[in-house]
């Protein structure tokens, strides 16, 4: 069986308020974000928008065949 990348989608979640946060999304990343890279965008962002950075989310959509 074979994979092929498709697409990858991170979700940012912002805010102090844990049951409502501002969520970025940024669709069509790359293959695979090491948890490094995403942790330091999640600080670009929180520095951007004054909000903290509480998590991410990383989707990644393969074909099998």
């Amino acid at each position: 069986m074979q994979s092929t990348w498709k697409k990858t989608t991170i979700t940012f979640n912002l805010g102090t308020d844990p049951q409502h946060p501002i969520r970025i999304t940024l669709a069509n990343g790359i293959a695979n974000p090491t948890p490094e890279a995403v942790e330091t965008f999640g600080g670009y962002l929180a520095t951007l928008t004054g909000l903290p950075f509480q998590h991410a989310a990383v989707t990644t959509q393969n074909d099998v065949a």
